[in-house]
């Protein structure tokens, strides 16, 4: 059976179209584990009425508690043996859980990974990590648990896409390696500001001997239009200082090789990426942002990562830009940060 785990909060105007590609999968041994997280609008009552008319959907209400809390409540309540990650406002193709499925068992993987296509109002686009079948096994499997932590080498070409990989959803995971022998759940990002997906998977990869990823764009991940002035977060440098130390901590526990302290350092300098764009979203100054930015730039964890960070193998802006930030250039990174910002919003 596969547990599918839905977190569902203010999702309204969605659910009914991530319900309905659930309940009418082609293969039937599911459960849907539905934690509806305090939601304010009638999310619950929608839940409500598709349990009434399917067995297989279970329905949790808690209290907000945010969306790693809801997951984990799911992952509490799942009986089956694989375990799938769907959010309220997406959706996944009806033929997904048998073709997972049917992957698992011609690979004998642990873990089957798929990719997705970008929903847009009126159009779609589909994202490919890579366009063929790849395998991991005991020979090779370290290297996609070390994928999980970051970037290295050829991998830095895209380092906007840092954790594309990372995702939780897009995934079928078998749920003895998340009970055992460590039990892996996520982290709330209150504590970490983001990337509980790229810790979980972490933990989950680091005790796997199969993978494999399938070129299916099976899930639909919905891209709305929407106003980024609200997305400033000024405790997101401390956030991330604590997702990194929760990173070496999980890394500690387990026996990994330099390149696990190579990718690490990576993630901390493209980190800066999304360090520098938040306080672009802050309604400050320039020479306000301009001296966070360069406050950012000064902090040791950064001067350390940037370093030793490989941008031979970047695109050229890129390589400008990292450039700038192993100078300590601020103006140029800055203004660089204010052209990505300028794409962003198109």
């Amino acid at each position: 059976m596969i547990s599918i785990i839905v977190p569902v909060y203010n999702a309204a105007p969605y659910l009914p179209q991530c319900l309905d590609s659930l309940v009418n999968q082609t293969y039937r041994d599911i459960e849907i584990i539905c934690v509806n997280d305090g939601s304010t609008d009638n999310s619950l009552d929608i839940l409500k009425a598709y349990a009434e008319r399917d067995s297989r959907i279970l329905v949790i209400h808690q209290e907000n508690q945010g969306l790693s809390d809801a997951r984990n409540k799911g992952l509490e309540n799942a009986r089956g043996e694989w375990v799938m990650f769907v959010d309220s406002d997406d959706w996944i193709d009806i033929s997904t859980c048998q073709i997972t499925l049917e992957t698992v068992h011609a690979h004998q993987a642990d873990v089957v990974m798929w990719t997705y296509n970008r929903e847009y109002e009126g159009h779609s686009l589909p994202k490919y990590y890579i366009t063929s079948l790849q395998t991991w096994d005991a020979n090779n499997i370290s290297q996609l648990h070390r994928r999980m932590v970051g970037p290295i080498n050829e991998e830095l070409n895209s380092p906007d896409t840092m954790d594309a990989w990372g995702t939780i959803w897009a995934k079928l995971y078998r749920r003895t390696y998340i009970d055992h022998p460590v039990p892996v759940r996520f982290i709330d990002t209150k504590n970490i500001g983001s990337a509980e997906d790229v810790l979980f998977n972490i933990g989950y990869m680091a005790h796997i001997g199969r993978a494999v990823y399938i070129p299916n764009a099976l899930y639909h991940y919905r891209k709305e239009s929407c106003s980024f002035t609200s997305r400033h977060n000024p405790r997101l440098p401390q956030q991330w200082d604590n997702l990194y130390q929760e990173i070496k901590n999980l890394l500690a526990t387990q026996q990994v090789g330099n390149e696990f302290q190579e990718a690490f350092h990576n993630r901390v300098s493209l980190g800066i990426i999304g360090l520098g764009l938040n306080e672009l979203f802050a309604q400050s100054s320039f020479q306000d942002i301009f001296n966070r930015i360069d406050t950012l730039l000064q902090r040791p964890i950064c001067k350390k990562a940037i370093s030793s960070l490989k941008i031979q193998y970047m695109p050229l802006h890129w390589k400008i830009f990292f450039c700038f930030a192993k100078w300590h250039f601020t103006t140029g990174v800055t203004l660089l940060l204010m052209i990505i910002k300028k794409i962003i919003l198109r």
